[in-house]
């Protein structure tokens, strides 16, 4: 991906969205472009040296048990999105892990610069906070979840959080995006589950023909009746 395509893309994102076209380019050629295949973890500074911002791709922010060996994955992000903010809000080193769910292009720039750029740039400086306001209740719907849903319910609100209750392109089926192509595994890693858990509740889903499901694809067939049954 060249640099024009780079800055064509962040055009377009919530966060670079406000800066134009000679700032992009001023941000884009204060980064290196790096690569990582699927299921690859990312070169993992601990945050404190690296600001990173998703191009091309998505990337899991997850956490290993270092004793029973299970991780929950925090994040799952596309590209615009950007990784280790709270270590660029406080220099402190944290404890999670990237790593690139498919093939993806991350620009990294080192830390220092990118703070540069929020005192540099107001037109980011003003788009930061709220971007960090959503991740933060991100994590508070989570961890809501965790508490108090059952492993079906927090499944069920994973795929209506993705469904797209707008569009029915075939007339029958609500698509679901961002997720629709993920591993089992993956989705038990998002709702702290495991994966033959997963299996068997998306398989009664299908039973029920509340959803469709094949490979590299999801759809929810029965709206009204998925929030029905988990109270959503």
């Amino acid at each position: 991906m060249n640099e024009k395509a780079i800055c064509d893309l962040l055009k377009t994102t919530e966060l670079f969205g406000g800066l134009d076209d000679d700032k992009l380019c001023d941000v884009v050629s204060e980064c290196r472009l790096t690569h990582w295949e699927k299921s690859e973890e990312i070169e993992n500074d601990e945050g404190r040296v690296h600001f990173n911002i998703i191009v091309r791709g998505s990337v899991k922010i997850m956490h290993t048990d270092p004793h029973s060996g299970r991780s929950i994955v925090l994040f799952l992000l596309r590209r615009g999105d950007v990784f280790d903010v709270l270590s660029l809000l406080d220099g402190e080193a944290h404890i999670c892990n990237p790593v690139a769910v498919e093939t993806t292009e991350v620009l990294r720039t080192p830390m220092e610069r990118a703070r540069e750029w929020l005192r540099r740039y107001p037109e980011l400086n003003e788009r930061f906070l709220p971007y960090i306001g959503k991740q933060m209740r991100v994590l508070e719907t989570f961890a809501e979840s965790i508490v108090f849903d059952d492993t079906a319910t927090r499944l069920a609100k994973l795929i209506l959080k993705h469904t797209d209750t707008r569009n029915r392109p075939d007339g029958e089926h609500y698509p679901v995006k961002m997720i629709n192509n993920l591993s089992h595994e993956l989705l038990a890693e998002m709702i702290g589950s495991v994966r033959s858990v997963v299996t068997a509740q998306l398989q009664k889903l299908k039973r029920d023909e509340i959803i469709l499901q094949r490979r590299g694809y999801l759809a929810v067939k029965r709206l009204e009746e998925l929030k029905r049954r988990y109270n959503l």
